[in-house]
């Protein structure tokens, strides 16, 4: 019988034994049973406390807004933990990339602040010595205005306006009476004139068009270009040698008050255009809006009293470039600001069911639609209309088919009426020849005009100060 073999140790790995530092450590033996209350759980083994060469625990990264108050854009920090990933050296790039975005910052917290400020003092404008309780605030919002020689309500046009040169004594008396105009402060403001938008801050017209047309500041007008026109001619020129004032920087200013008075009497009569009411009840309850505000309400056009131009046709085609339609509905307006004297209060107004589209006779267009492309389509000059884009003169063909481009779209009745009196304007003028269109190929509708104001309302249907005095038919709402 053989011996037994020996275990073989071929691939044989020996198990780890954890060496434990309590090991032969008798677990305490409690000696009394009184003590068990005392002490209702053993103490902690020598295992489970750590030696203090493990890793360092897991550190909860800070969130981004804990870093606000330690970031250092301008300069870089030498110390940092040993676990941290190594930093580069920041950049010029980057420094001033941080400048622009901080100094972005202050501009918008800035401008923000100012716009509240001045907000504010709107709200509490200062009512002066002439506040009267029943009445319109009394203000000025013009360059070196002054309350207390003119302000709204009470323009002083001698006051504000340069002297007159020693010329005439009668037409200096006629001057020196407009010392108290009873209206607004906005008839002397140009930026509507040739329908152009200048600047996002420009005033609305649309709102300022009430307080310009009562009917005091109409009255006070036509009186006061009455008395200037009889009085005052062309070579009554104003003083501007050392004169400092609200028109120093006016570049449009007129020669002398014959020019302002006609500008400002023309200025006052288109604004207060209205469409003419059709005989109703409601007509003493709620009257049209004057025109300056449904062309800026419906179409974002300045309508101004220049028609002779291109402007408001790119905005009439971009509200008109889609197909779409509104339903009726009742639309009111009401805006106050007692610091400029303005009120402005249209009251359930009847919207028709309108329709919009880039197509002929696609769109609705009102009353006040087709006089603005009537009025524009007779008012083109030679070498004076210009293109609103590039500056060059644009000829009487292109600019009648600019115009009808956009036309067009309206109403085939309505469109059709305006372009056939300009057309035989011109053609009677000499201006534009009989084979003007042999050219055009595209298709124009041609429907009979049918009876309708438009074809009533002629150069015969103003005045001589510039004020509309229709047929009593047609007579407007307001005070003419």
């Amino acid at each position: 019988m053989g011996l037994p073999t020996r275990p073989s140790t071929k691939g044989y790995t020996p198990v780890p034994v954890e060496e434990r530092i309590d090991d032969g450590v008798e677990s305490p033996q409690h000696e009394a049973e009184d003590d068990e209350d005392l002490y209702p759980t053993s103490a902690p083994l020598l295992s489970g406390r750590s030696r203090g060469n493990e890793p360092p625990p897991t550190i909860k990264r800070p969130r981004w807004y804990h870093k606000i108050g330690t970031w250092r854009p301008f300069c870089q920090s030498r110390h940092y933990a040993s676990w941290d990933p190594p930093r580069k050296p920041r950049t010029w790039r980057q420094i001033i990339m941080f400048s622009l975005l901080g100094v972005l910052i202050l501009s918008v917290i800035a401008f923000a602040t100012a716009t509240g400020v001045l907000a504010q003092e709107t709200r509490s404008c200062n009512r002066g010595y002439n506040y009267q309780p029943r009445q319109n605030i009394y203000n000025s919002h013009v360059l070196l205005g002054n309350n207390y020689a003119s302000s709204n309500g009470r323009l002083n046009f001698p006051r504000l306006y340069p002297p007159i040169k020693p010329s005439s004594s009668a037409c200096e008396a006629a001057w020196a009476s407009l010392y108290s105009i009873p209206c607004h402060e906005k008839i002397w403001n140009r930026s509507w004139d040739n329908g152009k938008h200048n600047s996002l801050f420009d005033p609305d017209v649309g709102v300022y068009a009430e307080a310009i047309c009562e009917t005091r500041c109409i009255t006070a007008i036509k009186k006061a270009h009455q008395i200037i026109s009889s009085q005052c001619t062309e070579e009554d020129k104003f003083d501007m040698a050392d004169y400092f004032g609200t028109f120093s920087t006016d570049p449009g200013l007129e020669d002398g008050p014959l020019g302002v008075m006609t500008t400002i009497a023309k200025r006052v009569g288109h604004t207060c255009w209205q469409k003419p009411p059709t005989p109703s009840y409601w007509d003493n309850w709620n009257k049209d809006p004057y025109c300056v505000f449904v062309m800026w309400e419906n179409w974002f056009i300045v309508d101004g009293m220049n028609a002779g131009n291109l402007e408001g046709l790119e905005a009439f085609e971009k509200r008109t470039r889609t197909t779409r339609s509104e339903p009726k509905k009742y639309k009111w307006h009401t805006f106050s600001d007692t610091c400029d004297s303005v009120s402005v209060s249209y009251g359930q107004r009847y919207i028709d069911r309108r329709k919009y589209g880039p197509s002929v006779n696609s769109t609705t267009c009102d009353w006040c639609t087709i006089n603005w492309f009537e009025r524009k389509l007779l008012s083109w000059k030679k070498d004076e209309v210009k293109d609103p884009k590039t500056g060059d003169i644009v000829s009487l063909p292109e600019y009648l088919n600019r115009i009808r481009h956009a036309g067009e779209r309206c109403e085939a009745d309505a469109w059709n009426r305006a372009w056939g009196k300009a057309v035989r304007k011109y053609k009677s003028s000499g201006d534009l020849p009989d084979d003007w269109e042999k050219d055009r190929t595209t298709d124009h509708i041609q429907v009979e005009a049918k009876p309708d104001t438009m074809d009533k309302l002629d150069d015969d249907d103003v005045d001589a100060d510039g004020f509309f005095h229709a047929s009593p038919e047609h007579r407007q709402v307001s005070t003419w």
